[in-house]
């Protein structure tokens, strides 16, 4: 094996590792975030707009994280198919 691709694999290992880091701690703001969306509804017969608001800029916060998370596995799964037919 090349040089070169013994720092890529290593680079490409330390990419997982970060993300999975990530991914551990977004997990744990969605399991937090989850949590708070349903308890409004259950403890206010009025959502004030603030909380609307709220709901609708972590729902919409949500949504480009996990496609930031997705593309990042995307591109590191390319990477290790390039691996794959050396």
């Amino acid at each position: 094996m090349k040089k070169n691709t013994n720092k890529e694999i290593r680079e490409l290992q330390l990419r997982v590792v970060r993300l999975y880091d990530e991914f551990t701690q977004f997990s744990d703001q969605c399991a937090f975030l989850c949590d708070s969306f349903a308890a409004v509804p259950a403890q206010q017969e009025y959502i004030e707009p603030e909380t609307i608001g709220g709901i609708s800029f972590y729902s919409h916060w949500l949504k480009t994280r996990l496609l930031e998370i997705k593309n990042e596995l995307r591109k590191i799964h390319e990477q290790l198919s390039e691996f794959e037919n050396l």
